[in-house]
């Protein structure tokens, strides 16, 4: 056993770890039901109260080192993507985790040890209420949003999402315009024979207008306001299953709430072509992405609510999330096979490209490597990234610090939109896929990417992925992809 001792004094304490001999003795300066904080010869040291035991008359009173604390935010979001990752962060505990419905926007989670030593008491609730403990808030909101909290450290993003329309296996619609789905949902467009389908009445199914969701549509500029006829939806569950039951239903949901109803792929009349899909939605590319955000409220919070935040920043919590079907903010691949819609749309904007050299060489550059979903986009300054490319950079980051794509290729590409000259283009976009490879190699502080094979490449307006008729669209296609391959 190695003991730390000192002279003995009126106040000292001895704490005595619950899973080694160790022991450390001092002067007890406070206990705040949490950390115990004890003055020794070491220096002053603070020590996790539920990893220890603590004997000497100064030792105070321990009735329950349960943290307490509230988790507000909508009751199907809670369920479905922060119950299951409390679940995960239990177990990793050896605990157990018990929730208890109280009403249909009320419950309670108690979290316990296998010794049977409480480690939190949570109380779920969909807004604040008075004389409840300090709290988490889960929120959604638009990439705008983060723009906003960028400075904002307690708002932690934690994973994405999309507006998505959804309608039955056996309607024969396959994609629709982001035109035409806002003249539906505005009521502009009621037949399905003016979006490619039966001489039908479209039913159309939303959320109720005081959700979430319909906050994020109305942010993101979907007016539903003219929408006499549409059937409103508390439960984004149900939503989808009712138009997935019906022939002629189109439901406008949440891509992680889809289930088993078909989502339309957005076609624009210039050909860009985007599916809905886990990849598209955390890069940023799909046009409705909308991001999920874990708040402090205050920044005093329980021990375990704090480290529950760290948590979700590993990768187990985010493997978890996407499990849950809500796209992560981790990386995931995507090979240029699965983008031949990107190809296509390319040579449908500008036929001459099949005989540009530089096309051919991102054609052979990229045959055979593997998209990372990190797509980065810059700020109005045009050389800082913005909020959420500075997230999903930090990914890759971890990822890279891992040893993760060490035999790997890493090609950072440029593009921009087709605003300019073509050799303008290409030296805009080499500068921004210059300026993603020193970041990455700036957060190398311990060498570890020294045999890290980094190309950096501005391929200009050769690949756009969005129409340009639209700032959203010019801001999508002004962007720096990473690439992976296997080295030669």
């Amino acid at each position: 056993m190695w003991t730390y001792s000192q002279a003995v004094l009126a106040d000292q304490v001895t704490l005595k770890s619950t899973s080694s001999p160790i022991e450390l003795i001092g002067e007890l300066k406070s206990f705040d039901n949490e950390v115990y904080v004890i003055e020794t010869d070491l220096g002053v040291l603070e020590v996790d109260a539920r990893t220890v035991t603590c004997s000497g008359s100064a030792c105070p009173s321990i009735i329950n080192l349960a943290s307490e604390f509230t988790i507000l935010g909508n009751q199907t979001v809670i369920n479905n993507l922060l119950v299951p990752l409390l679940e995960s962060y239990s177990y990793s505990l050896d605990a157990d985790i018990e929730t208890a419905i109280e009403t249909t926007t009320r419950s309670s989670i108690k979290i316990t040890a296998n010794d049977g030593q409480e480690f939190a008491r949570i109380s779920v609730r969909p807004q604040a209420e008075p004389d409840l403990p300090s709290t988490l808030k889960i929120t959604s909101g638009t990439p705008g949003d983060l723009s906003k909290n960028a400075n904002n450290a307690n708002k932690l993003p934690i994973a994405a999402d999309a507006l998505v329309a959804v309608t039955s296996g056996i309607n024969p619609v396959k994609s629709i315009s982001l035109n035409t789905l806002h003249s539906v949902l505005s009521g502009s467009i009621i037949n399905w024979k003016e979006v490619g389908g039966p001489d039908a009445k479209i039913n159309v199914y939303l959320p109720k207008k005081s959700s979430d969701l319909s906050k994020v549509a109305n942010e993101l500029g979907f007016d539903f306001s003219n929408a006499i006829d549409a059937e409103r939806f508390e439960d984004l569950e149900t939503l989808s299953k009712t138009a997935a039951n019906d022939p002629y239903g189109l439901g406008f949901t949440s891509f992680a709430n889809r289930r088993t109803a078909k989502a339309l792929p957005i076609l624009e009349s210039c050909g860009a072509y985007m599916r809905p899909n886990a990849f598209n939605i955390s890069s940023g590319n799909y046009p409705t992405t909308f991001y999920y955000y874990l708040e402090a409220m205050p920044e005093t919070l329980p021990i375990f609510a704090r480290e529950f935040l760290d948590y979700i920043g590993e990768a187990q919590a985010k493997s978890m999330i996407d499990r849950q079907g809500y796209p992560s903010l981790s990386i995931h691949e995507n090979s240029l096979d699965n983008q031949g819609n990107r190809i296509v749309h390319a040579l449908l904007n500008d036929a001459s490209l099949a005989k540009n050299p530089d096309f051919n060489s991102m054609l052979l550059t990229l045959n055979g490597a593997r998209q990372l979903s990190t797509v980065l986009r810059f700020d109005e300054t045009g050389v800082r990234l913005n909020p959420q490319s500075s997230v999903v950079l930090k990914a890759l980051i971890s990822e890279l610090l891992l040893g993760n794509y060490a035999d790997q290729t890493l090609i950072i590409t440029g593009f921009t939109d087709s605003k300019r000259s073509a050799a303008e283009s290409k030296r805009i976009s080499k500068s921004s896929a210059t300026i993603v490879s020193n970041l990455i190699k700036n957060a190398d502080s311990d060498a570890l990417f020294s045999d890290l094979r980094v190309e950096v490449i501005g391929y200009g307006s050769a690949s756009p992925i969005a129409c340009e008729d639209t700032p959203e669209g010019v801001n999508a296609n002004n962007r720096v992809e990473i690439w992976v391959k296997d080295s030669l």
